[in-house]
């Protein structure tokens, strides 16, 4: 198989891993939150849940990014 196919399947695995464990820390931390007020006096789980993982998520994308993703050519490389 093509490199650049394998490296699009490895950046695809990991991105839907990395959605999939976005969708499940956000539904939890939003059912487990509480109803305390947190650090900006925002009800806990709404703060966990629409502050704080986003912000968690964008770092993990940004890691993510920076250390799975590669610069490939997307051309073909065949001689006609």
């Amino acid at each position: 198989m093509d490199a650049r196919f394998v490296q699009a399947h490895k950046e695809a695995r990991w991105s839907f891993a990395l959605a999939v464990l976005y969708l499940a820390a956000w539904a939890l931390s939003a059912w487990l939150g509480g109803n305390e007020p947190g650090f900006t006096g925002l009800p806990r789980w709404f703060e966990v849940s629409c502050v704080w993982v986003p912000l968690l998520f964008l770092a993990l994308c940004w890691l993510m990014i920076r250390h799975v993703f590669r610069d490939i050519s997307l051309e073909d490389q065949r001689e006609n």
